[in-house]
């Protein structure tokens, strides 16, 4: 006999699409506008290293005191010039990296909630795990099970020493996708898992809830 509690997919993507249309933009967005500040700060960094090795190669190879003298001058030219604004560059990326870390903490919260999404559409509609069609495949591992696991990751990782052996397997096979995902015992990895699945907009999200019951 039919399990009356259980909905139709569809009714339930229709029911959250417009807390996940809102969730996937900013997570996004705010993503993208560190990455985009951290690589200003390494080559901010990088342009100043750049700029004290050629100032030590003349100096270390000077053959008389003019050309040490050169070097000498060279040295305070970086510092005056490209080292200092790597300088406030530098503080800058101090506080950026503060920010970043109370961002992570938001990005991962927020990922974390879309992979929240995901598992509860996949227990209301099909009830236990067990009981989840696999849908597509990101390696050798299925969509169902990745959210299954994901969202547990994310939400418990700080609370379980031995994590379940499931979630230990699927997290395993992700590593050989991305080594990354061996750091499952470290952190959250919801946004790392949001980014495998390809869960750029509402309609990516979509496709694998409503994917993952067809065979």
């Amino acid at each position: 006999m039919a399990d009356s509690s259980r909905i139709p997919m569809r009714t339930y993507l229709d029911e959250i699409k417009h807390a996940v249309e809102h969730i996937m933009p900013t997570l996004w967005h705010e993503k993208s506008e560190l990455r985009a500040l951290e690589k200003q700060a390494n080559a901010a960094a990088a342009r100043a290293a750049h700029e004290y090795g050629q100032a030590n190669f003349i100096m270390l190879n000077a053959e008389d005191p003019d050309d040490f003298m050169m070097g000498v001058g060279a040295h305070w030219d970086s510092y005056w010039g490209p080292d200092k604004n790597a300088f406030y560059l530098s503080q800058d990326a101090d506080q950026l990296r503060a920010r970043i870390t109370t961002r992570a903490f938001s990005t991962s919260a927020l990922a974390g909630a879309l992979l929240q999404y995901a598992k509860q559409g996949m227990s209301a509609v099909y009830g236990k795990p067990d009981n989840w069609p696999e849908g597509r495949k990101v390696g050798d591992v299925a969509v169902s099970v990745i959210i299954r696991h994901g969202r547990n990751q994310a939400m418990h990782w700080e609370e379980e020493k031995d994590p379940h052996p499931g979630l230990v397997k699927c997290f395993d096979k992700l590593a050989e996708l991305d080594p990354v995902f061996g750091e499952y015992r470290e952190r959250s990895l919801a946004m790392e898992v949001v980014e495998l699945l390809g869960w750029k907009e509402y309609a990516d999200f979509e496709r694998d809830l409503l994917g993952a019951g067809e065979e």
